[in-house]
């Protein structure tokens, strides 16, 4: 090191150079001499190295590469991008190609199933997929899966944000129907009360009324048995007075008779 620093005091002396900028160009060589090899390896690996995501049986796989051949495969959510869990039990139970299937599943979504591979456990799901990357490699269309891949998942996205956006709209909508609910339920006994208060009202202003009608009656009956009982007697009295000159009708023949 010690020569190292000599020598670039030498160099800024001799070429009447200031000691900072020797020593900055010194930092910069090293960099670049340390750094080539990555920069090389980096800019000699194939293209395909880019392709690194790709949908599958429903569900999202990444992987990554070293030496040219894919590691790290497993599958994701394409919705919240948390890694699934391959349920196989099913395979060591049978024979029978059709019965086996691998269901992907996601925990953070509820645990619901996301995808299915029918004919093997993981290992063949693995294998299923690892085939379709290198033959979208092979046959130099991996650009276009991987344009579609980004694609789907922005929409997916876009759609998830939206529906947790509507989510509390509705749970609002669903506390404003609660709250109008309960209080038409408060308000219907208070409008029954009201109601029979107004009844009671209506009964006790009609009970005066009546008694000033029967009392308004009253005299009109007395008027009227007065007439009838004025009537009655008007009637006997001249029954009476039939009766009298019926009787002196009969007693003049009997008074002739007698020569009276």
């Amino acid at each position: 090191m010690e020569k190292i620093m000599d020598l670039l005091n030498r160099i800024s002396t001799l070429y009447a150079i200031p000691q900072w900028i020797v020593n900055s160009g010194a930092i910069a060589i090293c960099i670049i001499l340390v750094a080539s090899p990555f920069a090389a390896r980096f800019l000699m690996r194939p293209k395909y190295y880019k392709f690194r995501e790709m949908l599958l049986f429903k569900v999202l796989w990444r992987w990554k590469y070293k030496k040219g051949d894919i590691i790290a495969l497993w599958c994701y959510c394409p919705k919240c991008r948390a890694m699934l869990y391959c349920d196989d039990e099913n395979c060591r139970t049978t024979d029978v190609l059709q019965d086996k299937i691998t269901f992907f599943v996601c925990n953070e979504c509820g645990g619901n199933e996301l995808g299915r591979v029918v004919g093997g456990d993981r290992r063949y799901a693995l294998s299923l997929v690892r085939r379709d990357i290198w033959r979208h490699i092979k046959d130099g269309t991996y650009n276009e899966v991987a344009k579609a891949t980004k694609e789907a998942l922005e929409l997916l996205q876009q759609l998830e944000d939206e529906r947790k956006a509507q989510a509390p709209e509705e749970s609002a909508q669903e506390v404003s129907e609660v709250i109008v609910a309960q209080e038409s339920t408060l308000q219907e006994p208070m409008h029954e009360e009201a109601l029979n208060q107004e009844n009671q009202e209506n009964e006790m202003s009609q009970e005066p009324l009546t008694a000033t009608a029967e009392q308004e009656d009253a005299p009109s009956l007395t008027e009227e048995e007065t007439q009838s009982s004025d009537n009655s007697l008007t009637c006997d009295e001249e029954n009476k007075t039939d009766e009298k000159q019926e009787d002196i009708e009969e007693a003049k023949p009997e008074a002739d008779r007698h020569g009276v």
